[in-house]
């Protein structure tokens, strides 16, 4: 597998951030990256791990969310009508 790289620019565009904001996460250690000849490169296939790896809610938990959400409704109405409030 032929493993892609990004340029400081190239990531920024990618992740839609700053190139100063890449380097200050660069700076504090929170990104894969290598540094060969001095020139920051970002491995492709390890961002988007870092991604999927970061902090947040997947689209499969938003979904479970959304269904308990729901049935807690269903419940509430159910009581409702049975006088259980």
């Amino acid at each position: 597998m032929e493993d892609r790289y990004f340029t400081v620019i190239e990531l920024s565009h990618y992740i839609k951030r700053s190139p100063g904001a890449i380097r200050n996460i660069v700076l504090r250690r929170m990104i894969p990256y290598r540094k060969p000849a001095g020139r920051l490169l970002f491995s492709r296939e390890e961002i988007d791990l870092w991604i999927r790896n970061s902090e947040g809610i997947g689209l499969n938990e938003i979904e479970t969310a959304n269904l308990m959400h729901e049935q807690g409704r269903q419940k509430e109405r159910l009581d409702m009508k049975k006088g259980i409030v």
